[in-house]
């Protein structure tokens, strides 16, 4: 017998089929976080805060399993210290999204830019008499990855991690400290 020529298929058989996209092309997530400063802070903040966030994608363009999509995040990221005195991000960023959907898994990776209301609060002290009230608006840059499970239709639940890049050369507190400059990393569930 010979072989078969190229591109046969034996009857009953046919060639496999590109998966079809998915039906969902909105995702909408709220998260816990937990903030990690990777950069100096006013001393006293302690080494790990707390937030929260929502982000809102959309899928425009199917490429297989994989998608390509735009979307926007927001978020609140709190350093507190034990007295009234803390350092918080409250941060809007336009994302470019790629995603795929894997079965129950979707890996997902974040890339974008906006802006951080930023803030810096320190009582007064009998060390230090005066106060220290500081806000300022910083540009941003944000990186993010994931991995969600579906649970159940239209149910997922994931980890994923945020850096977020600030950018400010303002000083505050005595010895001097670029407060809004610390890069945050956020572990999301």
């Amino acid at each position: 017998a010979e072989p078969a020529p190229a591109g046969y298929v034996p009857p009953g058989k046919h060639e496999p089929e590109a998966p079809p996209p998915s039906p969902y092309k909105w995702h909408i997530a709220a998260d816990a976080r937990l903030a990690v400063p990777l950069g100096a802070t006013p001393p006293n903040l302690a080494p790990v805060g707390y937030g929260g966030g929502i982000q809102v994608t959309r899928a425009l363009l199917d490429v297989g399993r994989m998608r390509l999509g735009l979307g926007a995040d927001f978020a609140y990221q709190r350093i507190p210290h034990a007295s009234d005195e803390f350092l918080s991000q409250m941060t809007f960023a336009a994302l470019a999204v790629l995603d795929g959907i894997f079965g129950r898994l979707r890996p997902w990776i974040v890339a974008g830019a906006g802006l951080s209301v930023a803030e810096y609060r320190k009582p007064a002290t009998s060390v230090m008499p005066i106060a220290i009230d500081s806000n300022a608006v910083v540009p941003l840059v944000e990186i993010g990855l994931g991995l969600d499970i579906e649970l159940a239709r239209n149910v997922d639940l994931g980890l994923g991690g945020e850096l977020d890049l600030t950018f400010s050369s303002l000083t505050v507190g005595a010895p001097p400290v670029e407060a809004f400059q610390p890069r945050l990393f956020s572990a999301r569930l």
